[in-house]
């Protein structure tokens, strides 16, 4: 069973902090390429699966870079290099615990795996932290269930419809 599973007509609501949703939807597949939207983006982004890493280019819109792993272990990391607003960024994410139960919503989710992502520049050869964390919390069958952030913010799933 992997932590994100892919299939056209998939879809993930998740509820905002402020009260807001959104959804991510699977409109289209190719084999081991998915295409989501993502009802807050104009475009869409792909996902693709080799084995049990995913791989997605949603960070410039060609580059596909490793999104998540289905047996990441404690302390695997990886990094994630994209530019944003004219600065090379690189996400560290590091997945910090596996295993977890995690309630969302109203709703308790086994088996979950915590990834944090720490946001860095490259500023003149120099990598610099923002000392900015992301959580990302996947439940095993399920997806993405919650995301967080060292500034507070919070976006969890409310519903979700798997094929």
């Amino acid at each position: 069973m992997s932590y994100y599973p892919l299939a056209t007509g998939n879809s993930w609501t998740y509820k905002m902090k402020d009260g807001n949703s959104y959804t991510n939807e699977v409109t289209a597949s190719d084999g081991n390429l998915f295409t989501m939207k993502n009802s807050l983006m104009p475009n869409t982004a792909q996902v693709r699966k080799d084995g049990d890493v995913y791989y997605a280019n949603h960070w410039d819109g060609t580059n596909f870079q490793v999104l998540l792993k289905d047996h990441a272990a404690t302390g695997d990391t990886w990094e994630v290099k994209f530019t944003a607003n004219g600065l090379e960024s690189i996400l560290v994410h590091t997945v910090k615990e596996s295993g977890l139960t995690k309630e969302v919503n109203g709703k308790t989710y086994n088996d979950v795996l915590l990834i944090e992502a720490e946001s860095k520049l490259l500023m003149n050869g120099n990598i610099m932290p923002l000392n900015y964390f992301t959580q990302y919390y996947y439940a095993k069958g399920v997806g993405l269930i919650l995301t967080t952030s060292s500034a507070g913010d919070e976006q969890g799933l409310s519903s979700f419809t798997l094929i």
